[in-house]
This record gives C-alpha cells, structure tokens and sequence, in this order.
C-alpha cells in the first residue's frame, strides 16, 4: 500500500472537507453555521495552499488561491471593509509569487494594482467626501516606477517608465484640477467681488453725487 505524502495528505484532506461541506449544504445541516465558521473554513482552505508551495516551492501557483481563499475568510468577518481586506490579500497573494521568485516580475504589476485598489476603498470609507482618483493614479505610477528601478537580475523593465510617467501625468492634472476648483477658484471669485465692491463704493448707502455748477 502506497503511503502519501504530506502535501498528498493535505489534498485529500481538502477534498473530503470539501465533500462533506457539499453535503451539509444539500441536506440543510449547514444552514445555521455562523460567519465565523465559514471564515475559518475558507482560512483552512487558503492555508493548505500555502502548505503545497511550502513543500515544493515550484508550485508557486498555490499563493494565488491561498491569498485568494484567505481573503474570502476575512470578508466574512468584516463590515464593508471587506472589499478592501480581499484586494489587499489578493495583491500580498501576487506579491509573494514575485518576491519567492525574482523571474516572475509580471507579478508586480497585478500585485501593485489590487493593493492600490485597496488603499482606494478603505480611503472611500474612512474619507468618502475625499476624491481618491489621484491615489489610484498614484499607485499605478509606483507600480510601474518600482518595476522600472529593479535591477536587471531581479526583473526590472525598461519599458515600465511609460506607463509609470503617464500615470503619473495623469495624477498630476487630478491634483491641478483639484486644486484650482477646490481652493483657487473660490478665492478668485472672493478677491474679484471684492474688488467690485471696492468700486462700488463698499456696503454702505450710495451717495448721490451733486450736479457740477458750471463756472
């Protein structure tokens, strides 16, 4: 009889805890299972993916659902932060196959992407009257910047400083914008009405001007 492996044990694991949770389902045994339940399945879940690349560090892949499946767990024991949590865990997901792995360099980019992502919704719930557009611009322009000063070895691309230099405009004219219709704009408007009513004589009752006498 073939004895199984630690990494084979864990699969079949997951398998028959998948099966019976299928089953609980259609048979309506799970129906009342709380949140935190299902957190810590989905948690179990994503562990034993992180389990498979610890055992064999070519299945770099198993980082992927494991960020994925954590970041579900998190999302049932969160309010609408859990948006946030699960962009936030998927990006970490993509930025550990990058940094078990210097080859993978196209992995910063969707890693640096779902973490802005996430920075963008927690900042849309803690400051929802602040416009985060620029952020997101931001992010992007760090991404690719990030990607462009790697050194050769470790992945870096010399393409990436065009995307990064347009995102980077791109924030730049958010900002401007935001500026001048935030802040610029009213005080023009404030300094100009002054000024016509400077011209007009202030606030107070005009006075009638009396008719020249002719000499």
């Amino acid at each position: 009889m073939t004895r199984l492996g630690i990494k084979d044990r864990g699969w079949t694991l997951l398998l028959i805890v998948g099966g019976v949770l299928l089953l609980g389902v259609q048979l309506g045994w799970l129906s009342g299972l709380s949140d935190w339940l299902w957190s810590l399945l989905f948690t179990a879940a994503g562990v034993v993916f992180v389990i498979t690349f610890l055992n064999d560090a070519a299945k770099w892949w198993a980082l992927i659902p494991a960020s994925a499946l954590i970041g579900i767990g998190l999302v049932f024991v969160t309010d609408e932060r859990g948006g946030a949590y699960f962009l936030g865990m998927l990006g970490l997901g993509f930025a550990a196959v990058y940094l078990t792995g210097r080859q993978r360099w196209w992995a910063v980019i969707p890693g640096g992407t779902l973490l802005t992502l996430a920075i963008v919704a927690w900042i849309d719930l803690v400051a929802p009257r602040m416009d985060s557009a620029w952020v997101f611009f931001l992010g992007i322009a760090a991404t690719f910047g990030f990607l462009y000063l790697l050194p050769r070895d470790q992945g870096g691309q010399g393409w990436a400083i065009y995307p990064a230099a347009g995102a980077a405009t791109v924030m730049a004219i958010i900002l401007l914008t935001q500026a001048v219709t935030g802040v610029l704009l009213p005080v023009l408007l404030i300094i100009v009405g002054g000024y016509l009513l400077w011209r007009g004589g202030g606030l107070g009752p005009r006075q009638p001007r009396l008719p020249e006498r002719g000499i």
